[in-house]
Parts: C-alpha cells; structure tokens; sequence
C-alpha cells in the first residue's frame, strides 16, 4: 500500500492508496513540520491515524511532502519516524513542500508560488527547481502567509489600529489574555502554525475594507519582494498558487498582477489528490523501463 502526505505547519492531508492507485482513506490531522515537531510527536500522529496504524504492516511505499523538509537533519527526522512505524517500507520519499506545489500544478516551465501557512516561490524549468531567494521562515519572512497575517491581525488589535467594530468581534472570538497570547507564542512548539490560525479571521471578514487593506498589502509585499525575481521567467512562462491563503485571495492576487503585467494560470487549495496523479504517472512510467 501506498501513503501519500502532503503536510503545511498548521494541517497535513493523508491519503492511502492501494497497489493499483485506488484510494481506500484519506484523513486531515495537525500539520507536521520537522524544524518544531519532534520524532516523538511525528509517530504519535501517525499512530492516531486509526487507519493507517491498522495497515501499518501493508504499508511499503511512503511519499511525504512538507513544509520545513528542505535540510538532511530535518529529513532524517522525517524518514526515522515512518521507518518506526512502518517496518516493511521499500520505499520512502521525503520531499519539501514546493516540490509538492510543482508537481500538483505542472510538467512544464512555470513559476509556482506557495501561500498557505507559510509562503515560498521558485521557478520549475521542465526538469529542476531553481530557487532566487531562500524560504527564510516565519521569523524572518512569510510575508502573505497565514501566519504573516496572524502577526499583523494581532498587532492592529492590540495597538488599537483595528476599527472598533472588527476589533469587538475579534476580542469576542479569540478573547484578549495578553498571559495567554504568549503562552502560545513562545512556549508551544508550533507558533508559525498557531499564528496562522488567525488568518481564517480574516476570511470571515473578507469583505472588509481593513481587511481588504491588510490582505491586499501583504500579498504585495510578498509579488515584489519574490515573485519579481523572476520577471525573466515570466515573460513567457505561467505563474501557479498554491495554498488556501492564495485560493481565497485570487481577486486580489489578479490585481496585483495585471499591475504588474504578470497573470495567474492556476490557484490550488489542496494539492494532494493532484500528488497523486504524479506519482502514479512516476510509477507506471517507472515500471515500463524496468
């Protein structure tokens, strides 16, 4: 059997297929990034995936695509968790999360932008991934993800930036304990995930013209700091997004674009079911050469 996963800080989907590509479960758990998850955490997730854990000896074929696995150790980690599990693997596929956005959105040249719970951007020429500029994280930059608009949601609020009326309605959702609000910042293991969690706030509130404000600004900040690396490319190549904060901002995203001269061939929320179609496509183009 074969299980496919494909994994953001905040959410990772599952799917488990059988030998001939039929899918017999797919299920939805908390997000898996190595950088803050420990091994421990990684196997008590898989575990709890009741299906998967019944199966676990059928299980000989993993792919797993994740935001965070993009260094040796952080892959290790990854791989070192399914092996505990699943103790008939012959094949096991850790991949980084925009190689995920590459294959569930194109076989020819593109640029693909992830923003989900994080943001990344590189250009695919047919055959590698060239990346400009690194993924420098939540930390550092993120800028047009979930969790960029998490900090900036939470900044108007408590600087008192946010119009009094969306301000109430905030309060009343996600309270106003300054004890709590670093709790979760600073000692849990997952903050990018837990600011993104914010973000859905804001869609709640789309129409919004601070929030439309706040939307419109961040993804730019996002086009122009990234996405115009690589004007080259989009001379004569498509651009593809990825993630539910690209999917549920394409009117502002197209703006921001035909400013700029570029247009978007593609938004995906969720691309597991397109991952599955790669890899059977690797796998049956794999067994004709054998």
């Amino acid at each position: 059997m074969i299980l496919i996963a494909d994994s953001g800080s905040t959410k990772c989907d599952w799917i488990l297929m059988d030998s001939q590509g039929k899918q017999v479960f797919s299920q939805t758990t908390i997000g898996i990034n190595p950088l803050n998850t420990s091994q421990n955490k990684i196997e008590s997730i898989l575990l709890e995936i009741s299906e998967v854990s019944k199966k676990r000896n059928l299980i000989n074929e993993v792919h797993f695509y994740g935001a965070g696995c993009n260094t040796e150790a952080s892959n290790q980690k990854v791989k070192s968790s399914f092996q505990s599990i699943f103790k008939n693997l012959t094949v096991i596929n850790i991949e980084e999360d925009i190689i995920a956005a590459v294959h569930a959105t194109t076989k020819t040249p593109a640029v693909i932008v992830i923003l989900g719970t994080g943001s990344n951007c590189c250009y695919f020429d047919g055959k590698k991934i060239i990346q400009y500029a690194p993924s420098l994280g939540y930390l550092l930059a993120d800028e047009g993800s979930g969790n960029y608009f998490g900090k900036e949601l939470l900044k108007s609020f408590y600087l008192q930036k946010m119009p009094s009326s969306l301000a109430k309605e905030f309060e009343n959702k996600f309270g106003s304990n300054l004890e709590q609000l670093f709790y979760n910042l600073y000692d849990l293991r997952q903050p990018n995930a837990y600011l993104a969690s914010y973000a859905f706030f804001m869609f709640q509130h789309r129409n919004h013209p601070f929030v439309e404000r706040m939307l419109y600004y961040g993804i730019k900040v996002f086009i122009d700091n990234y996405l115009t690396l690589y004007s080259k490319e989009l001379e004569n190549n498509p651009i593809h997004f990825v993630g539910s904060i690209a999917y549920y901002s394409q009117d502002i995203i197209n703006k921001i674009l035909l400013d700029k001269g570029f247009t978007a061939k593609s938004f995906i929320k969720k691309p597991i079911n397109n991952l599955i179609d790669h890899i059977i496509s690797a796998r049956n183009t794999l067994q004709k050469t054998i």
